[in-house]
């Protein structure tokens, strides 16, 4: 298409007509009136899009406002809420704290947390163990809780303290003695803790716990005049579940640990009444583990000492044993009723069992007293009755610490064979009595029973005169036909001689 300048191309010195002036301005009216023509389609298109958009952007700005209006009602009911711990893997007899923290939903959002009265709440609800509030923090709860409720601080934070469910009549002093027991060092020259030990070991087999067993004995042990904290908590945590240490029901973990897996969950909410129809402001959860180190204590650390302890008690119990069943079985009733006091249920059933087995296997240089078979049994009796008796005593109310199953067993025992040898002295003398008397009653009837089979034997119509007179006329006739054969035969012979002489 050729252009203005094309059309009305001049060169130098030509004059420009009046002509092609006006058609070069209509051209130029033309294409002005083209690009007006154009502009306006695309302005009106423009006008269109506009109002849709001028409806949009109000559109907009009324959501907008709504979006401003649950940002401020989200910002004022919700929060962020995160859970953290030091640790995730405890041994039993540590507590976990588990710290939780409040903030707003943005990073810009301050929380005012001066007034307490307005300060909001956290329920904490665990799947296992037991809760308390860590010191410091105003809570709800009660005994046993496996849930509680504390406020959050100035600051925005709420702690509580994890621990096993065992713990719950354990005094606040007395948990802390436990931690700082399991966070002594039972190597030198080696910075891992019982603790770290129990948590770090593959299993409860591992030769690098045999320090830590060792020491854990020693704390058990130890005598005081009141009983050990140490004891006192393990011999707790065995009365609540025997079966967590009874290797009958649970043998498998002795080769490997028991680990119990506790979630906590925090629902944070604006006050602690419970009538208020609250709803969470914010939920959170954390997961830690506990480690049982108790039973493979027991069955590895402190029943693998029995090999040791049970000659000393072969050797005492046999300067006991005399020629008289009852003083010997009293003797041993005090001494075991003396050995038991200071130890704890766990330490009473390792002295039974050693006991039981220097028994079994108790032996004399010399010949043994003679009541040495009835006491070994009487006191092997009672240490297995005691044995056996020991949870029953400590779960009675009121029940006598001492060993009454041991002294009534072994006593009984005795005094059954004192009455079997009786028995038996008395049913010799009655045996013997009754088998003279009933030789002398058999001796007498038979020789009444032969006189009278005698007589009937004897009598005219008894059966051996009966026989007698029938072989009477039996030797009777006998001889009558022997009479007659011999005439007879003399006939004969006459005849046969006759008859063979000539004729």
């Amino acid at each position: 298409m050729p252009t203005l300048h094309d059309k009305f191309k001049r060169n130098n010195g030509e004059l420009i007509r009046a002509d092609d002036w006006n058609d070069m301005l209509k051209e130029v009216d033309g294409l002005i009136k083209g690009v007006e023509d154009s502009l306006t389609i695309q302005i009106n298109a423009l006008d269109t899009r506009l109002e849709t958009l001028e409806n949009q952007v109000e559109g907009m700005v009324e959501i907008t406002e709504e979006a401003k209006k649950i940002h401020t009602a989200l910002r004022s009911r919700f929060y962020r809420l995160d859970l953290a711990t030091e640790h995730s893997t405890f041994a039993i007899g540590q507590r976990g704290t588990i710290t939780a923290t409040i903030m707003g939903l943005t990073d810009d959002q301050t929380l005012d947390l001066s007034n307490p009265a307005t300060r909001p709440w956290i329920d904490f609800v665990t799947v296992w163990g037991n809760l308390k509030a860590a010191p410091g923090f105003t809570s709800r709860g009660g005994a046993g809780d496996q849930t509680i409720s504390v406020q959050v601080n100035a600051q925005g934070v709420a702690q509580v303290l994890i621990r096993s469910d065992h713990a719950e009549n354990f005094a606040e002093e007395e948990e802390q003695e436990i931690s700082n027991f399991l966070s002594t060092r039972p190597v030198a020259n080696n910075n891992r803790s019982i603790a770290d030990f129990m948590l770090q070991a593959a299993t409860p087999q591992d030769a690098v716990l045999n320090n830590a067993y060792l020491a854990i004995n020693q704390a058990y042990d130890r005598q005081q005049t009141s009983a050990p904290v140490l004891q006192k908590y393990v011999d707790t945590y065995y009365l609540q579940k025997p079966a967590r240490v009874a290797t009958t029901f649970t043998p498998s973990f002795i080769n490997r640990w028991r680990d119990y897996r506790a979630t906590v969950m925090a629902f944070l909410k604006p006050d602690s009444s419970p009538i208020t129809a609250d709803g969470a402001l914010a939920t959170a959860s954390i997961q830690v583990t506990f480690r049982d180190w108790i039973g493979p204590w027991y069955h590895l650390g402190y029943l693998a000492v029995l090999p040791t302890i049970t000659p000393p008690l072969a050797d005492r119990f046999r300067n006991l044993i005399d020629a008289e069943v009852s003083t010997s079985v009293s003797r041993a009733v005090k001494e075991v009723n003396d050995s038991l006091v200071g130890k704890g249920v766990l330490g009473q059933q390792r002295y039974l069992i050693a006991v039981n087995e220097a028994m079994g296997s108790l032996q004399f240089a010399t010949t043994p007293p003679p009541a040495t078979k009835e006491v070994v049994q009487a006191i092997r009796y009672g240490s297995q009755m005691q044995t056996s008796m020991l949870y029953a005593q400590y779960m009675s109310p009121g029940a006598e610490t001492k060993a009454a199953g041991f002294e009534i067993t072994a006593e009984s025992s005795s005094r059954a064979n004192a009455e079997a040898g009786k028995v038996k002295e008395e049913l010799t003398r009655a045996v013997d009595t009754k088998l003279t008397e009933a030789s002398n009653s058999l001796k007498t009837e038979v020789q009444r029973d032969q006189v009278a089979f005698k007589t009937e034997l004897m009598a005219e119509d008894g059966p051996i005169l009966g026989v007698t007179q029938k072989l009477v006329e039996f030797d009777t006739r006998v001889k009558a036909l022997d009479d007659t054969v011999k005439s007879k035969a003399d006939v004969a012979l006459i005849s046969g001689v006759l008859g063979a002489l000539p004729r």
